[in-house]
């Protein structure tokens, strides 16, 4: 007994000495850590050009931490605006944990990669509604399927796009025509970029329906082009004879650039497109896919800036297109943040959440308990044709738990109070609804369990938030104690000015203008000018005389110009500027003297700032008696 009681003890003190060699800090009952102390001693140092040693930095790190403590005694952490300013910067601080870095960088390489080709593909789709029931969800596969085979068998793609397809374009044998990156949703483009040319896809599922993708070529991105344009418009479907007249129109247009006139010209005198007129005619920007093909093909195909199409037909007129300038796709690097966002339009952008999901299920052990599952599952298809309150109360009271994860037990009312926010369709919800409502809440639960044990499981973002929380309680608690304080007591900045008065002394100077010229011609001329205004502006002398002057105007010190110092001071020797040898002076030497208030109070703000810090980290010292434990340093 007596050598198990000595075991504890020993463990306990052990523990206790462990905890003390990792203390620097302790206030009151609160202990700073040595890694928190090097967090924010190695960031501040990494910051500034004088480093200091840690030794010296100790002192720093008392009074920060003295002030959080002042803050938190007066209450600053518990004002609204605090905690939702913190809390606005905990969820931006969180964002990269919450989401696969890894998963995101293959997206973002994946659509890179696309970015650099182009497709030429035609489809067949058969159409599903956004919310389809399984029964139109295995009619429209099966309709697709079939189609499928068929293609399997030899049939042509084209013929069958014409008579099957539900798509617009089914009428021009499902022909797409090019298309890059981010043009299409994002399954369709995977789909397009992973088949081989002359190859058909796989079934492919998107939001709008099932898909069969035949592509028909993939060429190299020609980037981005700049054109101007002169079109005669006609009415869309118009009758020949009126596409004629713009023909014609057209042609003697071209002719006339042919015969040397400008095309700003034409463009102001003749254009129908009178959005672009204003600009002569230009255009944004633009890749291929975003314009007609007839327009887009002929703009790539003009070979040097300056050059112009013959007049090109699309469905809105005719046009005559210039080019003005071409830039390649940009580098990864370059564009990655453009990439970045376009990313978060689509699906991609539930790449890298949707790997963080699984790492989550794997790291806190999900686990479905398939029988209350189940039972969940049912009570949702057939209660949710209920009135909602109705419904809601029945899952409450059911007392399932479908599953669980970490030390978290879901339960059928947890499910009930959260998942149902929006409005139950009055014909009930269908059993994809319930898994979608499923895997939302149970994505939403592992999320917010992972963000809520963030400071635990990552010390840096556990620094990081402690940075961001005292550094919000430092800057309200140091404008009412210091910064506003030294700015709104009049009578106290006075006092330290009267007290500390000869700090502000101006050393003897000369105060007024200096005019240098360039020969003495001009120093004479500008002499008289000078005896009849001593308000004197030298831009408004002749152009010929203002511009053989340099003038400087202000305070100037002994060895700020060396021909004044020869003028004012009597030094010998010293250097003639030989572009403007001629000084003349307006103003006069001041002795030393104690400046004013008026004059030095940003100065004298600042100053008595630093005295109100320090009397008060004195006091801050008195009040909480902080005990330092630097022996620490030297076990690194």
């Amino acid at each position: 007994m007596i050598r198990l009681l000595s075991f504890i003890l020993l463990a306990l003190f052990a523990g206790n000495v462990e905890a003390q060699e990792n203390t620097v800090l302790t206030i009151g009952d609160k202990k700073f850590s040595l890694e928190e102390f090097d967090y924010i001693y190695n960031k501040n140092n990494s910051l500034t050009q004088e480093p200091v040693s840690k030794t010296e930095y100790v002192d720093l790190f008392v009074n920060y931490k003295l002030k959080v403590e002042e803050a938190i005694a007066q209450g600053y952490d518990t004002v609204s605006s605090f905690k939702r300013e913190l809390e606005y910067y905990r969820n931006e601080l969180a964002k990269p944990y919450l989401t696969d870095k890894k998963a995101t960088d293959e997206v973002v390489k994946e659509a890179y990669e696309h970015m650099l080709y182009e497709v030429d593909a035609s489809h067949i789709l058969v159409e599903l509604d956004k919310s389809p029931t399984p029964e139109d969800t295995l009619k429209a596969w099966e309709k697709i399927a079939a189609i499928k085979a068929r293609l399997d068998k030899g049939e042509d793609f084209g013929e069958l796009a014409v008579k099957l397809s539900e798509g617009p374009s089914a009428p021009n044998k499902g022909h797409l025509g090019y298309f890059g990156a981010f043009m299409m949703v994002y399954p369709f483009e995977e789909a397009a970029y992973n088949t081989t040319v002359g190859q058909v896809s796989e079934i492919t599922r998107t939001a709008f329906g099932y898909h069969l993708i035949k592509v028909h070529d993939k060429r190299k991105n020609k980037g981005e082009i700049l054109v101007a344009h002169i079109m005669k418009a006609f009415p869309y479907q118009a009758s020949p004879i009126i596409q004629n007249q713009s023909k014609i129109a057209i042609d003697s247009i071209y002719q006339k650039l042919l015969n040397g006139e400008s095309f700003n010209a034409m463009v102001a005198q003749f254009s129908d497109d009178k959005q672009t007129v204003a600009n002569n005619g230009k255009l944004p920007w633009f890749g291929t896919g975003r314009m007609v093909p007839e327009f887009s093909d002929a703009a790539f195909a003009l070979e040097n800036d300056g050059d112009i199409s013959e007049p090109v037909k699309t469905k809105f007129g005719w046009h005559i297109i210039k080019r003005i300038d071409v830039r390649p796709v940009k580098s990864l690097d370059e564009c990655r943040d453009e990439v970045l966002q376009k990313i978060k339009r689509d699906e991609r952008a539930f790449a890298g959440k949707k790997a963080t999901i699984e790492r989550l299920k794997k790291e806190y052990n999900y686990a479905i308990n398939e029988q209350d599952y189940k039972q969940l599952k049912s009570l949702v298809i057939n209660g949710s044709k209920k009135e909602k309150a109705v419904f809601i109360e029945q899952l409450q009271n059911a007392g399932l738990q479908p599953a669980s994860f970490d030390t978290i037990k879901i339960s059928s009312a947890d499910f009930a109070n959260e998942a149902f926010p929006f409005n139950i369709p009055s014909a009930g919800l269908t059993d994809a609804h319930f898994i979608q409502i499923w895997n939302d809440y149970i994505d939403n639960q592992l999320i917010e369990h992972e963000k809520a044990n963030l400071e635990n499981k990552y010390p840096e973002f556990r620094f990081l938030m402690n940075e961001y929380h005292d550094g919000l309680l430092i800057f309200e608690i140091s404008q009412k104690e210091v910064w506003n304080k030294a700015s709104n007591d009049s009578i106290g900045l006075a006092r330290y000015y009267e007290q500390n008065k000869n700090s502000y002394v101006l050393d003897e100077h000369f105060s007024g203008r200096l005019f240098y010229c360039k020969d003495k011609q001009t120093y004479k001329h500008l002499k008289k000018e000078l005896k009849k205004t001593t308000e004197l502006i030298v831009d408004s002398l002749a152009p010929s005389l203002a511009k053989e002057i340099k003038e400087k105007e202000g305070r100037f010190f002994k060895g700020d110009e060396p021909m004044l110092d020869a003028q004012v001071w009597k030094k010998k020797g010293v250097a003639i500027d030989t572009t403007y040898p001629y000084l003349l002076t307006l103003g006069e030497k001041k002795e030393k003297s104690i400046q004013p208030l008026s004059e030095v109070r940003g100065r004298v703000i600042s100053d008595y700032q630093e005295e109100l810090e320090h009397n008060w980290i004195q006091e801050l010292k008195q009040k909480f008696n902080p005990e330092l434990n630097t022996f620490v340093f030297n076990k690194q």
